[in-house]
């Protein structure tokens, strides 16, 4: 269990993958929750895109990192965006 670990910690690759798994599965949830308060409310769905790429930028410590991570959960929160509100 450390060295998968110790292997997400060091390659910058293998943290953001982990990110934009997280952020498919809380815009999944956003996107089909009947009930929006809060925070979340206030704040849209891109926002676990936004927060997302923040942390793959700092912890990568690249503008490059931080942009590749914003466009791909973007495109990937507005995917599950419109397939829950066509199928939905």
């Amino acid at each position: 269990m450390q060295g998968v670990t110790k292997a997400i910690v060091q390659n910058p690759t293998v943290r953001a993958a982990v990110l934009i798994v997280l952020v498919a599965v809380i815009s999944f949830y956003l996107g089909t929750s009947p009930v929006r308060r809060g925070i979340l409310y206030h704040v849209g769905v891109f926002a676990p895109s936004l927060v997302a790429a923040i942390a793959a930028g700092l912890s990568a410590w690249s503008w490059k990192w931080f942009w590749l991570v914003l466009l791909i959960c973007a495109g990937v929160t507005a995917l599950i965006q419109m397939l829950s509100y066509q199928f939905g």
